[in-house]
């Protein structure tokens, strides 16, 4: 026992060192920069990684005063000591709930790498949208400021264009969803003008940029039908499910088959008809990596792309699905939280 102890007080040291260390680094980083340099991790941003090194921090610090076996009189001061860290890791905690969900964004012109990227925050109805320079593979350069109504995140879900001018590039953007016709560099909608920076870039990019493409096909769209929706829903259930990292299982346990599920039929919010919608709760082997890859399958099957809070969604005014969306609530009941909705079609 006294060896378990010793061995986790000494994990939890070395943790602390690390984020310690970590935590150091972003300030100093911060300081020699005026607010205007910070990292990129992936998905994360400084804020981010910042967020989490100082829950780390205090978290193992917690844990190592609970670890120690001091002297009888200073008792008093480690149980202080745990409940003051205790207390500074919950407020670290919700510090990350707030901070580390955030999109990010490459802007991208035709196709190609610009060399920004974008990392948008929403919380209730504020949002903000923060445009870096990639200075290196994890440094990024604060160069400008953007924002949307009510929460709305317009480099996430694609409202923006870019256009190059010599030496200089123009982002237009929408401070609220724009229809896909809209022409985003018509004058009245907000700009960033920055330097075009030197490439090479890459180039051969879909991203957000894809969502309004040139001129739109001319060509006739197929009908909604109710059996287009049928195939839609299953397809789009099936390929979700095919895409989950390893076994697929319910709340029981017991592994869930697809063609047992039924969807449900329900009245058009808005028109007349009716639209079918399948629920499914589901664990996997990744609930994370689960998750990234049935996105990847949304995207891969054209649709346009939104996020409420904590929840990832995938939309089309045109595809006989309306509308799918995905909630990751491992850390609640460890369950990937799934709606496909279809589009609305005349009743039977």
């Amino acid at each position: 026992m006294e060896t378990t102890r010793r061995t986790v007080t000494r994990i939890a040291g070395g943790l602390f060192a690390i984020a310690t260390a970590i935590i150091v680094w972003m300030l100093a980083l911060d300081a020699a920069s005026s607010g205007t340099a910070s990292v990129l991790l992936g998905a994360l941003d400084g804020q981010s990684v910042l967020s989490l090194a100082m829950l780390v921090a205090v978290s193992a610090l917690c844990v190592g005063l609970l670890g120690v076996a001091p002297p009888r009189w200073m008792l008093p001061l480690k149980v202080v000591g745990a409940v003051l860290a205790a207390c500074a890791a919950a407020v670290a905690m919700l510090d990350v709930v707030l901070t580390v969900e955030a999109n990010v964004t490459a802007v991208l012109s035709d196709g190609c790498d610009t060399g920004y990227v974008v990392v948008e925050r929403s919380f209730l109805l504020g949002g903000n949208s923060t445009v870096y320079r990639m200075d290196g593979p994890l440094t990024i350069v604060r160069v400008g400021r953007a924002s949307g109504d009510d929460g709305y995140q317009p480099f996430s879900t694609g409202g923006y264009a870019v256009t190059a001018d010599g030496d200089t590039l123009t982002i237009h953007y929408s401070v609220d969803r724009p229809s896909e016709d809209t022409d985003l560099t018509a004058a009245g909608y907000p700009t960033l003008v920055l330097p075009a920076l030197p490439g090479p870039h890459q180039c051969g990019l879909t991203g957000p940029r894809d969502l309004f493409p040139a001129p739109p096909s001319t060509s006739p769209r197929a009908p909604i039908t109710a059996e287009s929706i049928d195939e839609g829903l299953r397809e789009l259930l099936t390929a979700s499910i095919d895409a989950s990292a390893g076994a697929v299982l319910d709340a029981s346990g017991a592994p869930i088959d697809v063609s047992g599920l039924t969807p449900v039929i329900a009245a058009c919010a808005d028109t007349a008809g009716i639209q079918k919608e399948l629920s499914i709760d589901f664990r996997t082997e990744d609930n994370a990596r689960s998750l990234a890859r049935i996105l990847e399958v949304w995207d891969a099957a054209g649709y346009d792309r939104d996020r409420a809070m904590q929840e990832d969604i995938r939309y089309s005014e045109t595809l006989p699905i309306e509308r799918m969306s995905i909630r990751d609530r491992s850390s609640i009941d460890g369950m990937l939280h799934m709606t496909i909705t279809s589009a609305c079609v005349p009743g039977e």
